[in-house]
């Protein structure tokens, strides 16, 4: 079975659903949000999860788009949605759900482990312990609670977002000069 899970930065498709304020330099890219993509049932977790644990903003619900084809596997007659969620510091996490269709197949979700490939969302916050106690509140899957890094230079928590993502979120250690 073909898994998707994460897209990196700009599926063209949706270019439209933001505003590219990131210009990148002539010769080069540059790194807009980072697109996971979901089952359409993920949406409602993922709310809870970006929303209400990581404070992101969220942009509302999708609306059904069908119509055209995409090398990742759906074709003219699958239905996607698209939607965004938004860190106060303007980090963008795209949410891509596509419904399964004979052309393809249902996402499954690793138990265990990273999400294919060890792809790993690394967020930087203050007051971590927040975030770390609205995981607990909301049942979040948390693989390393709130505690020092392994180089005690930094406080981290380590969760697994609804769509299978490790999700690092850190806070530096202020050091004594």
């Amino acid at each position: 079975m073909r898994r998707f899970l994460v897209l990196l930065a700009g599926v063209a498709m949706f270019a439209g659903a933001q505003a590219d304020s990131h210009e990148p330099e002539p010769g080069y890219a540059t790194f807009i949000r980072t697109a996971l993509l979901a089952r359409r049932a993920d949406l409602e977790p993922s709310i809870t999860f970006w929303r209400d644990v990581m404070g992101f903003d969220y942009a509302g619900d999708p609306e059904p788009r069908t119509g055209f084809a995409h090398a990742l596997g759906w074709n003219e007659d699958s239905t996607t949605y698209f939607t965004i969620f938004t860190s106060k510091d303007g980090a963008m996490i795209g949410l891509l759900m596509v419904e399964d269709t004979p052309d393809f197949p249902e996402l499954d979700l690793p138990d265990e482990g990273t999400a294919y490939g060890g792809v790993v969302l690394v967020h930087m916050g203050k007051n971590i312990r927040d975030v770390y106690d609205r995981a607990v509140e909301h049942g979040v899957d948390i693989v390393k609670p709130y505690g020092p890094s392994r180089t005690g230079r930094s406080m981290t928590i380590l969760l697994r977002a609804p769509t299978g993502q490790m999700v690092e979120i850190y806070e530096m250690i202020e050091q004594d000069q």
